[in-house]
């Protein structure tokens, strides 16, 4: 878990840099709480298997419509429990995840959006058998990942946003995280 509080340390550098530079410039900058579900791999107890959990972060968003840098950090938590093998399985993972993004507006209220990009992803899994806890650490993974949404204007500067985005995960395939949130633009 070192590491990728190193990687988010970086992360909110070079974004608070990004917004300075988006001030000065005439772009904008979107700030975007996130929550959502997501769905993916997880190694215990084998077989590996998908679960689905929640997912919670922030996303920041720093260019024009047509193309602009993001910048993203979400913690995912779930908790699953298997009685007939007397486990309890609690997952949690940080990440980080940097792309591109590009908006086409649709209208005046209404828009999609593209983004791809890649994603540092480090975590932990508590597996509990008959009372015995054991942690069994996640390593840190890169990751590329590409989803879309829509985006609907509540006001000049405020948006609800609505999003699909598949993550290729370690055993090429994908884990899907859909997301809600509301975002807050500063500036042109």
């Amino acid at each position: 878990m070192r590491t990728i509080k190193q990687f988010i340390t970086l992360f909110f550098l070079l974004l608070f840099s990004s917004g300075v530079f988006a001030q000065k410039g005439g772009m904008k900058l979107t700030l975007e709480p996130i929550y959502g579900f997501e769905t993916r791999l997880v190694r215990y107890p084998p077989p590996e298997g998908y679960v689905t959990g929640a997912t919670y972060g922030a996303r920041v968003i720093v260019g024009i419509n047509i193309l602009s840098l993001e910048g993203e950090y979400t913690t995912f938590k779930n908790r699953e429990e298997y009685p007939a093998l007397d486990t309890k399985v609690e997952d949690t993972a940080e990440r980080v995840s940097v792309g591109l993004r590009s908006t086409l507006p649709l209208g005046k209220f209404f828009a999609l959006y593209l983004r791809a990009g890649g994603r540092a992803s480090q975590g932990e899994s508590i597996v509990t058998t008959s009372g015995v806890s054991e942690t069994k650490p996640d390593p840190l993974v890169v990751s590329p990942y590409a989803g879309g949404g829509v985006q609907i204007a509540l006001h000049s500067n405020f948006a609800l946003n609505g999003g699909a985005t598949l993550i290729r995960n370690g055993e090429d395939k994908y884990d899907v995280q859909y997301t809600l949130g509301v975002s807050a633009r500063i500036g042109k």
